[in-house]
């Protein structure tokens, strides 16, 4: 009898342990742009996109063409072209990168805790998709996008935002 119990506490005390979620660890095989990175795993190569942000790179690709909000990122590109390489330099190729695939997004945890998300929105690089909802990241992209503002970082210091509004939400 008492054997029978043991085992059954063994059980039920180790399921948490046995049924935990690994991380998904990917190569970075080349950053496209700050909106697109080529990762794989073993054979398979994909294009993820930044979770719950929208970046000036898609602003400018959504944009039609001689628009208000593409010369605005035109301008944004000349005035600052350090930004337009911003995940090539805060992310390293061949190196591996804990991701978290979410509706179709990669949350790439790029510096430890922080997301390359994260890390765009602090740059004024993106902003938070307007419909974001992810109770367990909102704070944090929020919080990283109110700084930015703030602090007038990338398409703060433009007009980019009032340029491009009629963009977001197509």
């Amino acid at each position: 009898m008492f054997k029978i119990i043991y085992i059954f506490i063994l059980t039920f005390t180790l399921t948490p342990f046995i049924s935990a979620k690994e991380p998904n660890l990917v190569f970075l095989q080349s950053v496209i742009s700050n909106e697109l990175q080529k990762y794989s795993i073993g054979k398979y190569n994909f294009i993820c996109h930044p979770y719950g942000v929208i970046t000036v790179d898609r602003l400018y690709k959504k944009s039609t063409f001689n628009s208000t909000c593409k010369k605005s990122v035109e301008q944004f590109y000349k005035k600052n072209p350090q930004a337009k390489y911003f995940s090539l330099n805060k992310l390293k190729v061949k190196q591996m990168y804990h991701v978290e695939f979410i509706d179709k997004q990669c949350l790439v945890f790029a510096q430890g805790e922080k997301t390359l998300s994260e890390l765009l929105l602090e740059n004024g690089l993106a902003f938070r998709e307007p419909l974001f909802e992810d109770k367990e990241y909102i704070y944090t992209f929020e919080k990283a996008q109110r700084n930015a503002r703030y602090q007038k970082r990338g398409l703060w210091s433009e007009n980019i935002i009032r340029d491009c509004i009629s963009e977001i939400y197509k």
